[in-house]
Parts: structure tokens; C-alpha cells; sequence
């Protein structure tokens, strides 16, 4: 669960900013600096530097791999008139470059606007605990789920290429078993990376708070995740299937090839014999 400390959220209510970082390895925190424990769709930890606003709005390139910048705006900040027109440029500014990305969420009070790398949130000093928790799980699984939309998209030219290896393989088409290997691997990973972000989806861990749990729900909705991933499930089986008959009639064929050898061989070898036992016997004769 997110234990934002009293250092993170102070008293004095204006718009905050942090960069939240995704590490896999265990690292030591800095005083001041919270993080979140996420176990799906893997285990990964969000680490939350405290980053001036003035400077996350600033910011016109796109965020570091790996990385989000959230922006808090509470109900009445004491910060310049502007501040919330630039908010809302510098969210725009990113979604102008990837406009599927971009997803809305409204719990009661609460409104995240989300994009590849950026996050904007309009909450109550009350609810900014929930909202940070959840739009750091939703990052997550949204990257993952982008990820895996853009490893199934440049799969389809090997997968069609590939496709005359399911029926009779040519010994030339032998040579492409290592090929045929790293697509069933990459097959293999997109079907494991589908099942735990599918799973992710649902938000089981029982200490997790219910709000943020409603509001990880709305973000969900709103990247149409359940639909997105239902039209991958049957290319990503596909893609199983078919290396995996491909890998079937690789083995077959080279089984059937060192078969015809070992046959040939066989046959060279008895007729040797029979030509040298014909020659010891006309010798005989002789």
C-alpha cells in the first residue's frame, strides 16, 4: 500500500509533483522519498521523488522510458491563476502525439487525465493517497498491455511468412529452426505477459483501499483494457499454435531426412558387402 508521508503531502495546499520511477531491484530510500509495492502484472516497485511543479510543467519532451511524472492540482491552490491552464497543456501536449493513450477518470471528486509518461490528478488532500496509488498500478499495466499490443503487431510479417512451415518443410526450410525457436519464445512471453496483465486487471490484493480500487477500475475502463486484451488473446493463441505445428513439421522433416540417410547408408552398406562377398567368390572360383 502507498504510505505517503507528511513530508509529500504538507499542509499548505498547492499543486505538487513527483517522478515516479518502476525498479525491479531492491533499492535503499531516501529520506522523504515514498514508493509503491505492485505485484502485478509484475513485481516492481514505484519509487516517488518529490519534483518542483514549476519544472514537471515545464518539461515539453516526452518522460524517460520507465518513468512517470505526476501532477497534483488540489481544489483551491494557492499558486499562480495560470497553473492549471498549463496543467492541462502540458497533458494535452502528449496526448496530441498519442492519442490512444490518453485516458480519463472520474471517481466522485477525484479526475486523473493519463497519458504515456504523464499523469494529471484534480484531488482533495484526503484522496491524493488513493489516486497516486492507483494511477501508479494503472501506469504499469497499461505500459505492459502497450507493450504487448506493439510485440503482437510486429510479429504478424514473421508469423506470415512462416506460415508455409505448418504444412510438408523443405530441407532449405530446415535452416529456419532457429528462427522458428525465437518466435515460439516470443509466442510464449506474450502469452505469459497477456495472463498476468489480464489478471491484473482485477485488483485482488486485499490490502489495497477500495477507493483506489474503484478509481484503478475507472482507468481501466477508460483505456478500454478488457477489450483491448480480448483482441489479443486469439492472436496471441494463434501465434502459438502455429510455431508450435511448425516446430512439428521441422522435427517430423528432419527426422524423416536422418531416416532416408541412415536408409541410403544402410543400402550403400549391403551392396558393398554383397559386391565384396560376389568378388571373394569369383576369386574362389578362379
Amino acid at each position: 500500500m502507498l504510505d505517503v508521508a507528511t513530508g509529500i503531502v504538507e499542509p499548505t495546499i498547492h499543486a505538487q509533483a513527483w517522478r515516479v520511477e518502476f525498479v525491479e531491484d531492491s533499492i535503499i530510500r531516501a529520506d522523504g522519498v515514498e514508493s509503491i509495492e505492485i505485484a502485478e502484472p509484475r513485481k516492481v516497485t514505484a519509487v516517488l521523488a518529490p519534483l518542483d511543479t514549476s519544472v514537471a510543467l515545464s518539461r515539453a519532451e516526452a518522460e524517460t522510458a520507465g518513468e512517470l511524472t505526476v501532477v497534483w492540482l488540489p481544489p483551491g491552490v494557492k499558486t499562480p491563476a495560470t497553473i492549471e491552464r498549463d496543467a492541462n497543456e502540458w497533458i494535452r501536449a502528449v496526448g496530441a502525439r498519442r492519442k490512444e493513450a490518453n485516458v480519463r477518470a472520474d471517481v466522485r471528486t477525484v479526475r486523473v487525465l493519463w497519458d504515456e509518461g504523464r499523469a494529471l490528478i484534480y484531488a482533495s488532500p484526503g484522496d491524493i493517497r488513493c489516486a497516486l496509488d492507483a494511477t501508479a498500478r494503472f501506469s504499469l499495466v497499461q505500459r505492459e498491455a502497450l507493450a504487448l499490443e506493439a510485440t503482437m503487431k510486429s510479429a504478424w510479417a514473421s508469423i506470415e511468412a512462416d506460415s508455409a512451415l505448418t504444412h510438408s518443410v523443405t530441407r532449405r526450410q530446415q535452416k529456419r529452426q532457429r528462427h522458428v525457436n525465437e518466435m515460439t519464445e516470443i509466442a510464449t512471453r506474450m502469452k505469459v505477459a497477456w495472463l498476468r496483465i489480464t489478471n491484473s486487471l482485477e485488483q485482488l490484493d486485499p490490502t489495497l483501499a477500495e477507493s483506489s480500487k474503484r478509481l484503478f477500475a475507472e482507468l481501466v475502463s477508460g483505456a478500454a483494457l478488457y477489450d483491448r486484451l480480448e483482441m489479443l488473446e486469439d492472436p496471441i493463441q494463434f501465434a502459438l499454435d502455429q510455431y508450435e505445428l511448425a516446430n512439428t513439421r521441422l522435427i517430423e522433416a528432419k527426422q524423416a531426412y536422418k531416416e532416408r540417410f541412415n536408409a541410403i547408408v544402410g543400402y550403400v552398406f549391403e551392396a558393398a558387402i554383397i559386391a565384396l562377398l560376389g568378388y571373394q567368390i569369383v576369386n574362389f572360383m578362379k
